[in-house]
């Protein structure tokens, strides 16, 4: 190969990888046909010289491409970044390459845009492709020749590919009812396979295991034994499966350990709403437990209270954490993570893969990722405080993070929320009913100078509204029969009171009689209607019959109930 055709060095050194990983190469894309084969078919291809010759028009793009990853990946980017970087940029180059097509600096924006449009195609005729996966692609492409052509405007603005508008739709009663239910099942499952698997039932019990769940399932796990060799019917006698099972180490016994990691890793990331990628690579430390609000703010011991709070757990949480804590040292002492994976091929920065995933699916329960977790926990909290500033706190997020991202519209929240506004601000609702007869606004003030040992107003003794300036009289024979009522039940009250000799005090109801007749004093003479009111309430008083409002307290005051 002549040296100006020799492809450039574009690996990625600072990525660590798995024993069985393929490393992240940018050469297949100087090849044709190199983004649409096998990636670890690839570098045997070149070097046996299938993909043909180096595009030699391709090479300072790809470089400066490499460029741009190596500069993300410097700064703190994620692998995983990469690799999704990477995925777009084998279809880019990909479809270049069975179309005929092949982009250099020159002309990149132009190719980019028929790939664009291509894949817009796909969409709205083929079918094989959604908007929101067409964009995602795009828009990664896009950023990195932003980069590379220093465009003042991002270039995925002048593409007909639309970011996908994401709607959250509010989640009726019965729907949040179920989502719940469905993450409480899930949670019942993940304590129940953290307490049938201790530290002896790992290393030492017999294969086939079986965990008891509280429904009456079980878990079955043969800690991935090849069963391809025996009988799956019953458990097998063969000298290698004995060998196997006896061995009582984590060799042989790292899936069942790895399950019960996997349980209490989302345990841990549904009790402290962290995130997966800082909990699974979060290390073993000598916890301190300071008390805050209904749990525990967790720190390192030798930091204590002037250190930082590296997580927060609920009360109910640290015993079975605790638990989890002896579990770990007893089977891992020399691992420095809370969380040590037995990793096969990957490496320790990469997340599990949950095998959780099928056990769930074969019981019949929904798995509840972790993300999931994050959220549901957000809007249980958020649903119990009803203040979104100190679920952003408790969260670890901004507000506007809390309630653009996180935040579940609830219809039974919403609803609650509507009601209780509009019991502080509509005026009708405001409206109250007068503890005595008649109609108030429920906001008691005192009239101008009441008698002297006139009852204040306080919208709970009747007595009080007869002196209240919000009190307002009702033109109806209804409300003359009810203050008739009402004065005859503060006549029984002072016919009861023995008076005090050789004074000169007053009962309070001797007041309220005389207020009540004065009302009554004013509907009589007011008009011959108002009259024949008055009249038939206190003939309906001489005969006994009290309005409604008043019937159970007169007979209570004349000993009748």
């Amino acid at each position: 190969m002549r040296d100006d055709l020799r492809p450039p060095d574009l690996t990625f050194p600072s990525i660590q990888y798995g024993a069985r990983e393929t490393p992240m190469d940018l050469q297949i894309l100087l090849y044709k046909g190199g983004a649409l084969t096998y990636t670890k078919k690839t570098k045997q291809l070149i070097d046996d010289g299938a993909l043909g010759e180096v595009l030699a028009e391709r090479v300072e793009l790809v470089r400066r491409i490499h460029e741009f990853i190596s500069g993300q990946l410097a700064g703190g980017g994620s692998r995983q970044t990469a690799k999704n970087n990477l995925r777009s940029l084998r279809d880019f180059f990909g479809w270049q390459d069975s179309t005929n097509t092949s982009a250099s600096i020159h002309n990149v924006e132009q190719v980019f845009l028929s790939w664009a449009d291509s894949m817009l195609l796909r969409h709205r005729v083929k079918k094989d492709l959604t908007m929101r996966s067409a964009y995602s692609m795009a828009s990664r492409i896009a950023l990195i020749l932003d980069f590379i052509l220093e465009r003042p405007t991002t270039l995925i603005a002048a593409t007909r590919l639309i970011p996908p508008i994401v709607r959250k739709s509010a989640v009726s009663r019965d729907s949040e009812k179920e989502l719940l239910e469905g993450t409480f099942a899930f949670g019942h499952a993940l304590q129940d396979i953290c307490d049938g698997l201790p530290r002896d039932v790992v290393l030492k019990a017999a294969l086939p295991l079986r965990i008891k769940l509280r429904t009456g399932q079980h878990v079955e796990q043969w800690s991935d034994f090849p069963r391809r060799s025996v009988d799956i019917s019953e458990p097998p006698r063969t000298e290698a499966f004995l060998a196997y099972q006896n061995e009582g180490t984590l060799r042989t016994r790292s899936p069942l350990a790895n399950l019960r990691i996997e349980a209490e890793l989302l345990m841990f990331i549904a009790q402290t709403g962290m995130n997966l990628a800082q909990a699974h690579q979060l290390k073993l430390r000598h916890f301190f437990y300071a008390s805050y609000l209904d749990g525990y703010q967790v720190r390192d011991r030798k930091n204590r209270r002037g250190g930082e709070v590296l997580f927060e757990i609920y009360r109910d949480y640290k015993p079975h954490f605790e638990r989890y804590l002896t579990w770990r040292r007893q089977l891992f002492p020399e691992s420095e993570f809370l969380f040590p994976f037995i990793r096969m091929g990957r490496i320790a920065s990469q997340h599990p893969q949950f095998r959780l995933r099928t056990i769930c699916k074969g019981l019949g329960i929904r798995f509840v990722p972790p993300q999931t977790l994050r959220n549901t926990r957000v809007n249980w909290l958020l649903r119990r405080s009803g203040d979104p500033d100190q679920t952003a706190e408790m969260a670890q997020h901004t507000k506007e993070t809390l309630l653009r991202v996180y935040e579940r519209p609830s219809q039974q929240r919403a609803m609650a929320e509507a009601t209780h506004f509009w019991s502080k601000h509509d005026p009708q609702l405001l409206s109250t009913t007068a503890a005595a007869p008649g109609a108030c606004d429920g906001r008691p003030a005192p009239q101008t100078d009441p008698p002297k040992d006139a009852p204040s107003p306080d919208c709970i003794r009747p007595s009080g509204c007869l002196w209240c300036e919000k009190h307002r009289d009702v033109d109806s024979q209804d409300y003359v029969w009810a203050l008739a009522s009402f004065r005859h039940v503060k006549v029984v009250e002072l016919a009861a009171w023995p008076a005090p000799k050789a004074t000169q005090e007053v009962h309070p109801a001797q007041l309220a009689i005389e207020r009540l007749s004065g009302k009554l004093a004013w509907f009589r003479e007011s008009n011959a209607r108002r009259r024949g009111w008055v009249d038939e309430a206190l003939a309906r008083i001489d005969e006994g019959d009290y309005h409604l409002d008043w019937r159970n307290l007169v007979s209570a005051l004349e000993g009748r109930l």
